[in-house]
């Protein structure tokens, strides 16, 4: 559940000043962070760089049942040689978005609501005709990782916590290097 929206948020909502949307996606090769407006912005410490219509997350929902939500963080445009060297593993990296208002000269008033905390999946680049490149970023939200198999195997330590007396994966580290001939019987 989202924390509520301070009273200096819901001030800056009523006086209807600007918004924008501020995203922060955490990469391999650097964590990237996005507005929705033109040119930098400081906000907490960092300078956003404004990605305009060329960038968007869809759908962000709000809901208060428990169930699983596939987001995803586009950026448009992007120049072939550089989305070519990106890393593309991005699988359990976060990524967050705060719906901003802005003061006088594209200064963030206190306080944004934070839309989006999720983690990130998979991503995939698509070229268009032009030779620009979209880059998507499938991201979840809410408990993906209980209908996720684990990435775990048992070694022997940790059988003999739970179970003592119990002496199956012994022989496991020596099978390992062992060249097994099968013949038929």
């Amino acid at each position: 559940m989202a924390p509520p929206i301070t009273m200096r948020m819901a001030q800056a909502l009523r006086e209807r000043k600007p918004l924008a949307l501020l995203a922060e996606i955490e990469h391999p090769d650097g964590t990237a962070r996005f507005w929705s407006g033109i040119g930098p912005l400081q906000w907490n410490g960092y300078r956003w760089t404004g990605a305009g219509v060329l960038g968007s997350i869809t759908p962000i929902k709000q809901t208060s049942a428990l169930q699983i939500q596939e987001l995803q963080f586009n950026l448009s445009g992007v120049d072939p040689d550089v989305a070519s060297r990106l890393n593309d593993d991005v699988r359990n990296l976060g990524a967050r978005a705060w719906l901003a208002c802005l003061g006088k000269g594209n200064t963030v008033e206190k306080d944004p609501y934070q839309i989006v905390d999720a983690v990130l999946d998979y991503q995939s680049l698509s070229a268009a005709e032009d030779g620009t490149v979209t880059i998507s970023i499938t991201a979840r939200t809410g408990f993906y990782t209980l209908e996720r198999a684990l990435d775990d195997a048992w070694t022997t330590e940790e059988q003999k916590l739970t179970y003592p007396t119990d002496s199956g994966l012994d022989m496991i580290p020596a099978l390992q290097n062992q060249d097994i001939q099968w013949t038929p019987t």
